[in-house]
């Protein structure tokens, strides 16, 4: 009895150490994850002990200015420069040259490594998928498009890569449509799954336009999450936000709203 007694201990402690060596180690690394992610002129999203914080008071921009970022522009990596931040943020170089952006851009600093994953924009005319949102959410097929495209990227690393599709009629120059409408989505073994899902009435300053910025590993769990923008109307400004995906729907971890 008493070797059982033993045995059981020796067991029921292997196993102990079996899970800390699995997920207590990788949970004490990533307790000191720490990144800086900048999408375009005003977001800043900071990244520490398992938490998203948007950045909003001086003295923590204080603390980010003036180091090295990887810098991205139209989700291509233009190099490192130091950001400065004075109501929106300034690129320079090391010899303070400023760095000016044609695209929308983003930036990140971290103490571990971070993947960004390359994705090619397809223009779309006619799409079943498309058709489909639309046709459910009561909406002509025929439309004005402002942005219609989708690209194909496999965000959770299981060798199948996903549709992602964007389109929008808002701001469609001289056109009033009766209502507008954006949608960001996933398609996936023919099963479609909302980001970003906006109708409404029509109204001349109303709505925002939707874009993918990136696909970025932000946090180092071998998943990719999205940074989607959407443009609003003049000094309206942009509306940020960085999704993840969980296996069934997409959530927003952070925005700058």
């Amino acid at each position: 009895m008493k070797k059982i007694y033993v045995f059981l201990i020796v067991l029921v402690l292997g196993f102990g150490i079996v899970m800390f060596l699995l997920y207590g180690v990788d949970s004490i690394k990533r307790e000191k994850y720490e990144t800086a992610l900048v999408v375009g002129d005003n977001t800043t999203w900071i990244y520490q002990k398992n938490k998203w914080m948007h950045v909003e008071d001086n003295e923590k921009y204080a603390e980010l200015n003036w180091q090295k970022y990887h810098i991205f522009e139209g989700n291509k990596n233009i190099g490192s420069y130091n950001l400065w931040h004075d109501d929106i943020w300034y690129i320079f170089d090391d010899d303070k040259n400023a760095i000016m952006t044609n695209d929308v851009w983003y930036a990140y600093k971290s103490n571990y490594d971070i993947e960004v994953t390359d994705f090619i924009k397809e223009d779309l005319t006619n799409d079943e998928y498309v058709n489909a949102v639309l046709s459910e959410k009561g909406l002509p097929l025929e439309n004005d498009y402002t942005t219609a495209y989708k690209t194909s990227v496999d965000i959770d690393r299981d060798g199948m890569e996903e549709n992602f599709y964007v389109i929008s009629n808002v701001f469609s120059m001289g056109k009033h449509p009766n209502r507008i409408f954006s949608f960001v989505f996933m398609v996936k073994n023919e099963q479609i799954y909302y980001l970003y899902d906006d109708v409404r009435d029509y109204k001349a300053y109303a709505g925002c336009v939707p874009n993918i910025v990136t696909f970025i590993d932000a946090d180092d769990d071998k998943v990719d999450e999205l940074i989607v923008s959407c443009d609003q109307y003049s000094n309206l400004g942009r509306v940020d936000m960085l999704y993840n995906f969980d296996g069934e729907e997409f959530k927003i971890l952070i925005s700058n709203q």
